[in-house]
């Protein structure tokens, strides 16, 4: 009996393992060849936590499967492998969308709180939503990359986009305020330890990329063309790049900087 129990588990563990991993890597495919490996690493280490699943109910069938009753004989291996599949499937697929749907009610509203943050910093984080978006307001947190909006902020939305810019067509997967790619969500997640993609994930990813391009100090000293020259590299709307889709000039960055500073500073 043993014996069974330790093989029908072990079925149980490999079949929840690996539908699990083909459900949650789903998405990847539907954004971004490019993104493919990453995010299927990234979904391999959230499903391996199922694996406890798999085991509890491949070992109660092997622990009801006795060979010797005439009907549960006729029952060979392979239908054990196909059974525990099914049954790991809904129990995946039911417990992703409950997530999901929890999630996304839960932040039809964004909340923007950038007041643990300096005047400085929430000036320049405002600059960039609004150079990205056209608006630094919290509607900024929903917009995807050409049209439209999202409202789901349990994951970055992962949704790829094309159009024309400068006669040349563009494809990206960049939504919310800071226009984030999905390979950076891939990239910034697990390292930020994030878990959704709220406003206040995304202005956390949005310091990441301001300290990895060594432009925090500068800002905090109020430097504040050299740091935008800095990000340039990360985000097209500003200065000092060369993506050639239509940047913000210094003096219109500069400006709204100035005047979302003033409004920071008031409140602090």
């Amino acid at each position: 009996m043993l014996g069974r129990i330790l093989i029908s588990g072990s079925i149980g563990v490999v079949g929840c393992v690996t539908v699990s991993y083909g459900v949650a890597s789903l998405p990847c495919r539907l954004a971004s060849r490019s993104a493919d490996t990453i995010c299927q690493m990234s979904s391999f280490g959230r499903v391996l936590d199922s694996w406890k699943f798999g085991f509890v109910v491949g070992g109660l069938v092997g622990l009801i499967w006795n060979p010797r009753h005439q009907l549960i004989s006729r029952f060979q291996p392979v239908h054990l492998s196909a059974a525990s599949l099914i049954t790991l499937s809904i129990y995946f697929s039911s417990s992703q969308s409950a997530g999901v749907s929890s999630v996304s009610l839960n932040n039809l509203e964004p909340r923007v709180n950038t007041s643990s943050y300096s005047p400085r910093l929430s000036a320049f984080l405002a600059t960039i939503r609004w150079a990205e978006t056209g608006t630094s307001e919290p509607e900024s947190y929903r917009k995807l990359v050409f049209k439209g909006t999202f409202d789901d902020f349990s994951t970055h939305p992962l949704k790829k986009q094309c159009a024309p810019i400068n006669n040349k067509e563009v494809c990206s997967t960049a939504a919310g305020a800071y226009q984030m790619l999905d390979k950076s969500w891939y990239d910034l997640q697990p390292k930020l330890n994030l878990k959704d993609f709220s406003p206040a994930s995304q202005d956390k990813m949005a310091i990441e990329y301001i300290r990895r391009n060594n432009a925090l100090s500068d800002i905090e000293a109020g430097r504040f063309d050299t740091a935008a020259c800095k990000v340039g590299r990360v985000w097209a709307s500003f200065i000092c790049n060369s993506y050639n889709q239509n940047p913000r000039n210094l003096e219109e960055l500069r400006s709204y900087y100035q005047k979302i500073l003033v409004i920071s500073e008031t409140r602090k």
